[in-house]
């Protein structure tokens, strides 16, 4: 393998310099559990996964926790050993080889670049529909887009701790709200006593409803690695973004199993059909058992949530992509930083305009007959997620061969860690792909599967270009490291950040 380089090193003068050892643990672990987006999910798609597993949806979520645990552990064993901007790019690369990396941060960095525009749009919605019904103000939900692309524009391109400690801040007043209403909705005794049966397994429909249950469930946990992308700008790295994507797992399984056994208690273990056909659970819950004051608080923690997990998610699609284009992978002007906060301002702004384009063109195209757009977002949330999982599974093969390549001088090679349970994301990744597109669902959904596959031929297309016209480009792809192995510490190294060429 290529001998590792550090972002400043003389083979690496035409990219610019992230700022090095400026973030803490608190600000990474923002990064995280802003993109798994807590309030958000369980704001979407528990409806869906109660229409397959009945009130007993909970375990559907446990499921799914156990296939996001099981990957946790591979990302956190590379992150404990290495920190990259380029997070999973940099991991499949130097797992499995440079040209998986390629594909790897292809499927992954451009799922996540469409991402955002989705999520942004149900945070638009949410916002059309509460300015609509609490003031005189009537924006249609594409205004409510453009106010919040805005909002994106200000925060993203400035210093990384701006961010990170917004994250912070409204991820917890979300958090809160939510934890607010079940509180409440258990103080009330439910809708009928509080009991523990949605955590019974017999009260599943089927083993089949299950699965059809955790395909859904499993959109809850994406992101929860999202800190890896952060590890050229923490300080120890390789102990803060471990920390941070091992905590942000086990919050997020923890949560999404109570809140979704409390919501289960709400709405009556005999009344699951209720909660699988209604399209805003939480509202109807809140107005229930609180009032109007609790469901506009549940709306408001929707759309921040929302908004910071479109914000992490320009974070992690700017540095994934400055990371390959630093490499050479991705043309080079992705590499470029801001002067003064350093930040990779062509990604960023990349990134705003896929999200920008494709709220305009498709999200304002399948506007009507409906209000709103929520067949783009089906549409974007099942082809970006196939993107991700692809990459999911990529990382845990890496973890396989990865770890099994160093077990020689690896002391700490473990065959539960570094065989188990990688095998085991594969299985749940590789049947969520499996269910999310067999049968096909009906149409435009239905054409999100082959829009991937295109999307994973160009990118293998591109590939087979870069290794047979610069192959010398390919063999770099994953060889940058700000930290880890033996390669001195990037932030040693004063470096002026390039802003053109």
């Amino acid at each position: 393998m290529t001998e590792p380089v550090t972002p400043g090193s003389p083979r690496n003068r035409s990219a610019g310099e992230l700022r090095h050892g400026i973030l803490g643990w608190a600000d990474t672990l923002a990064q995280s559990i802003a993109l798994l987006s807590l309030a958000l999910g369980v704001a979407t798609a528990t409806s869906a996964a109660a229409g397959s597993a009945g009130a007993a949806t909970p375990w559907a979520y446990i499921v799914a926790g156990v296939g996001c645990l099981c990957l946790a552990s591979v990302i956190v064993r590379f992150t404990s050993r290495m920190a990259s901007a380029g997070g999973v790019y940099t991991y499949i690369a130097r797992g499995l080889n440079p040209s998986g990396g390629f594909i790897g941060g292809w499927l992954y960095g451009t799922a996540f670049a469409v991402g955002i525009s989705f999520v942004l749009a149900i945070g638009a919605v949410t916002m059309s529909t509460l300015l609509t019904s609490h003031t005189g103000w009537h924006p249609g939900w594409f205004t409510c887009f453009l106010i919040l692309l805005a909002a994106l524009l200000v925060f993203a391109f400035f210093d990384i701790r701006l961010s990170t400690r917004t994250q912070l801040v409204l991820g917890a007043a979300g958090v809160a709200a939510v934890l607010l209403l079940a509180i409440i909705v258990l103080a009330k005794g439910g809708d009928s006593g509080v009991t523990l049966q949605p955590l019974n397994p017999a009260k599943l429909p089927s083993t089949h409803g299950l699965f059809l249950a955790v395909v859904f469930a499993f959109t809850g946990f994406i992101g929860f690695e999202a800190a890896a992308v952060l590890g050229e700008e923490a300080a120890e790295p390789r102990r803060a973004i471990p920390r941070a994507i091992l905590t942000a797992a086990v919050v997020a399984v923890v949560w999404y199993v109570f809140i979704t056994w409390t919501m289960s208690v709400g709405f009556g273990v005999g009344n699951s059909a209720k909660w699988a056909q209604d399209v805003a659970p939480l509202d109807t819950l809140a107005t229930r058992y609180a009032g109007t004051w609790l469901s506009v608080l549940v709306d408001l923690a929707v759309i921040t949530s929302a908004f910071i997990a479109a914000l992490a998610g320009i974070h992690l699609t700017a540095r994934t992509f400055f990371a390959m284009g630093r490499e050479g992978g991705l043309p080079r002007v992705l590499a470029w930083t801001h002067p003064r906060f350093r930040t990779p301002w062509v990604g960023i702004g990349l990134a705003l305009v896929i999200t920008f384009v494709l709220g305009l063109t498709l999200g304002r195209h399948w506007t009507h007959p409906a209000p709103s757009p929520f067949t783009y977002v089906q549409f974007m949330a099942l082809t970006a997620t196939l993107g991700i999982l692809g990459a999911y599974i990529l990382v845990a093969l890496s973890g396989i061969v990865f770890f099994r390549r160093a077990k020689a001088e690896d002391v700490s090679y473990n065959v539960l860690l570094d065989i188990v349970l990688p095998l085991a994301a594969i299985a749940i990744c590789g049947y969520t792909i499996y269910k999310s597109v067999h049968p096909l669902p009906p149409s435009p959904m239905r054409y999100g599967p082959w829009v991937a596959l295109i999307w994973l031929a160009i990118g293998v297309g591109v590939l087979v270009w870069l290794r047979v016209t610069r192959p010398d480009r390919v063999r770099e792809f994953g060889t940058i490291l700000g930290e880890g192995e033996g390669v001195a510490h990037a932030r040693d190294v004063e470096i002026r950040p390039v802003v053109a060429p």
